[in-house]
Parts: C-alpha cells; structure tokens; sequence
C-alpha cells in the first residue's frame, strides 16, 4: 500500500494572528510554545495567557479537567474554551506536582506599517466565518486578491509577516501592492463557528467561499468590477463553483483538476505508486481496484464494508482508504467526496466568464498538466482568447521549487518559487490595464 496525497495545501501553517470584529469573538491562545511532539514548555509568548505562570521545563499535565495524553488531545481541548475564562492547569515542574489557574486572553492581533487588517466575519448556513482583510492605508476603491486555500485542516489566520509559507507569500504580496485581500476560515477552523471541519460536505465549505465573494464586494474600500481569486488546489475545484454563481473580473485556478474525480484518483495513485517504487504489476491492481471502489462508493453511495464484501479481493485497499472510519476518506465524509464526485466540472467552467490565468507546476504529482491545458481550451471555445495557460518550470504543487517529480516527493519542504508570483503579477497587471 502506498500513501496518497491528493489536491491538498502545500502546508499547514501555524495559526497565530489577530482579529478586529465585536460580532465573532476571538478564541484564546495559550501562548505556549512546545519542545517538538512533546508537552514540556520550551517557551512562552509574550503577552500571552501563560506567561508569567509557566516556564521553560514544566510538564503540562492536565488543562480545564482534561488529562493530556498527547499534545493533539491539548489542541482539541484550547479549541473549546473561551477568551475571558479560567481555567485549571495542573503541571509537573522540578518533580512536583503544580496547580494553576490561568486566565485565557484573546490570540494576538495582526498589526502592519503597510496595510491595514480587519478581522470580520459572513454567515454561511447559520455560521459566523471568520474572514481576515487587509486594506491599503489609504483613500479609494482597490482591486481585490481573493485567496482561496486548498484541502486541509489548517487555519488561515496567521500573521503575513510570520514564517515563510506559500499562502502566505501570495497574500502578503499582493497586501503590498494597493491591493484589498481577502482570506476565510473553513468552518470550525481558527474563530469560525460550524464545523468540525472533518464533517463538512462539499458544499457546505464551498458557501463560505461564496459568501465571503459577495461580501468582499460590498465593502466602501473595494472596486467590485476588479475582484480576482485565486484558487489553488481543492480552491480551484471549488472555484468554477463558486464563479459559476458570483462572477469575478479575473481567475487563477492553479494545480487543480478539470477531469472527473474517479478519473483523477485513478490516474492520481497510479502517479504516484510508481515514484514511490510500485511495481507495474502493483500499479495495475491499484488501477483496477480504484475503478471498482471509487464510483461504487461516490457514484452509487455503497458503503466500504459492501464494496468488501462483494470484492473481498480489494479489501486491503478499502482498508487504506477508510482505516478506521468508514464513514470518511482522506480525513473529510464521504459526504464531501460524492458531491464532488457528482460535479460536471466542464458545465460549471461553462459559465464561467471571467479573464482566466492557469497555473500548473511542473513537478507536480498531485495533479496534470493535461487538466489544466483543458480547463484552458474549454474557456477559450467558449470566450476566444479570455484563458491562458503558464507553466511554472521548477515547481511543486504548492509552488515550492523541485527540480524533479522524484525531488519534489523526497524533499516536500522546499523554498518558495517566486517566479508564480512574477507571473501572476504581470498577468494582473496586464487585466487592469485593459479596460
């Protein structure tokens, strides 16, 4: 069996910003930072709830009742408390045994010299969802950077002028070039209410997508004719959806998929079965297993256990998939799969009318050249010369640099490739100048 990794984020990045907005309140932080896989305190933040409480060496042992086995049990636990509470800690520290009680404050706020960040918030099927703006520190109505993230249980709530990552870079740059941009919470991540993400369906999270779109429009700041979104990854399957009922003056899917989802996951595990050194004989019993599996489970919504029963032989494939919860795939319902596995992704692209940049990377195993080269022919049958294609030569999927399918897989965490921002700027610029 080999492990697959399917139009997901680039990474998941730290959640450790701010937020300005009465209605949707802040969450806590702990503001402790943590030896690595460890629950021994290797810091704490300045300003932040344990401060002056804990210290380097202590040993956290129980926080509000709840004995902490491990330190994903300590993130589950923060995500159901509330700034303003106290809470009991219980510590070793130098052998001993501590008690505490901490008063919880509020994550930090994001603050720049260069741009301006407001922490807001849209409804979305009952939900407040957090949405995280910035604005140039100026008079006018600006043209809009829409980023809309990829698969994943990752907040979008960290400080642009924190750590490298890809998301980040794309915002920050475009925060400091006169533009407003706009990101937005899944539901259950970061402040946004909903969730927990894992349960969402697709649509579900494709509506606060839709929902922040609309409203990014209506602010007194914003030129609504000149919103451009760019959707990476899941966000660029999501994003002829979200097009399709709320136009955009310019799109830029990137590293996403054109063909049906079956047909993806079958061309995707075969990819990637033989980088990692898969037989062709294993190869093919991947592909014929996946062609059993995956349409009988998201097209004709049979459970796995029935797939297994009536193929016994692929079992070991379904235990893969689905481990221990049947109920899931790849950490999202099974929900989310079939409605996506349902789309007609060529009908929504159909009424997509907007000026579109494609972006692909070149050692990009999570997804094809080929879908991308579609998406592009398809816009232009329909709207000559609305679409261009630009291929990202030296890049990842995430637009970290590679210099080989095999490099990129080897060495996941790799530096940034600014030459996607390069081109994304000059295409840009190139819409607005074109009036």
């Amino acid at each position: 069996m080999f492990l697959i990794t399917a139009l997901i984020a680039p990474l998941a990045l730290t959640a450790s910003a701010p937020i300005q907005s009465g209605e949707l309140p802040r969450k806590p932080a702990l503001g402790i930072q943590f030896q690595a896989g460890t629950l021994v305190v290797a810091g704490t933040v300045p300003g932040g709830s344990a401060e002056k409480d804990l210290k380097p060496g202590d040993i956290l042992l129980s926080l509000n009742n709840v004995t902490l086995e491990n330190p994903q049990l300590l993130g589950s636990t923060v995500a159901q408390l509330k700034t303003g509470e106290k809470i009991p800690v219980v510590l070793q520290r130098d052998g001993k045994v501590v008690n505490l009680t901490l008063t919880l404050k509020e994550r930090p706020r994001e603050t720049s010299p260069d741009y301006d960040v407001i922490y807001s918030h849209v409804m979305s099927n009952g939900n407040r969802i957090r949405t995280i703006i910035t604005k140039p520190k100026k008079e006018g109505k600006f043209p809009v950077f829409f980023m809309m993230q990829g698969l994943g249980q990752f907040s979008m709530d960290y400080p642009l002028s924190g750590p490298s990552g890809p998301y980040k870079e794309f915002v920050q740059h475009f925060a400091k070039k006169d533009f407003v941009t706009i990101r937005v919470e899944k539901p259950g991540m970061g402040d946004a209410e909903g969730g927990p993400y894992p349960e969402t369906d697709f649509f579900t999270e494709g509506d606060v997508y839709l929902q922040a779109l609309r409203d990014i429009k209506t602010k007194p700041y914003v030129n609504p004719d000149r919103v451009f979104l760019f959707g990476h990854s899941m966000g660029g399957t999501f994003g002829p959806w979200v097009v399709s009922q709320e136009p955009v003056y310019g799109f830029i899917p990137a590293s996403t998929l054109y063909k049906t989802w079956t047909e993806y996951w079958i061309e995707n595990v075969r990819r990637q079965q033989a980088l990692a050194g898969a037989s062709p004989q294993e190869q093919d019993a991947g592909a014929r297993a996946d062609a059993v599996i995956q349409p009988l489970v998201l097209l004709h919504n049979w459970t796995p256990a029935r797939v297994a029963e009536e193929f016994p032989v692929y079992k070991p494939y379904i235990d893969e998939y689905f481990g221990q919860d049947p109920t899931k795939m790849m950490g999202r319902t099974l929900g989310f799969w079939r409605q996506l596995a349902g789309l007609n992704l060529p009908e929504l692209w159909s009424k997509v009318n907007a000026r579109t940049l494609v972006l692909w990377g070149q050692w990009d195993y999570v997804s094809t050249e080929a879908d991308h080269m579609m998406i592009r022919d398809q816009l232009n049958s329909q709207n000559p010369g609305s679409a261009t294609y630009v291929r990202i030569d030296d890049a990842f999927h995430g637009f970290t640099k590679a210099t080989s399918y095999e490099n990129a897989r080897a060495v996941p965490s790799q530096p940034f490739n600014f030459k996607v921002i390069e081109v994304m700027d000059e295409w840009i610029k190139k819409q607005l100048a074109d009036n």
